[in-house]
């Protein structure tokens, strides 16, 4: 939710929230622009509801990108031997599991050229 907000131009968060925020905003935007385009007849609560469920699940595929762009050693597993990364999110009130799947780009993702350099922890 704060990075909805933060799309939608509220007050800036703490340093260490907007280090957390800067990772998960561009799927919040792409949410709202695609909510955006497709909300015709929709309720005000419908439309938060779709855009909050397209941001969470743009964001566990993001994840699946950066995990494939900078770890040499998934990347590596994910193309030449077989592992398959498929995103998932847990709804916190029921305890379920939705599975989203693989990212719909992996061959891409995996065929490019990538320059992929190793985050220091």
């Amino acid at each position: 939710n704060a990075a909805l907000q933060q799309v939608r131009g509220a007050k800036m968060p703490s340093k260490s929230m907007r280090y957390i925020l800067d990772q998960i905003a561009p799927s919040c935007l792409k949410a709202v622009i695609d909510s955006d385009r497709a909300s015709a007849g929709e309720t005000r609560g419908g439309r938060r509801m779709q855009i909050e469920q397209t941001a969470t699940e743009l964001n566990a595929l993001y994840t699946i990108e950066q995990i494939l762009t900078h770890s040499p050693i998934i990347r590596d597993a994910a193309k030449n031997r077989g592992l398959e990364l498929h995103a998932a999110i847990l709804d916190s009130t029921t305890g379920k599991v939705d599975f989203v799947g693989q990212h719909p780009l992996v061959e891409y993702l995996l065929a490019r050229d990538s320059s992929i350099k190793e985050v220091a922890h």
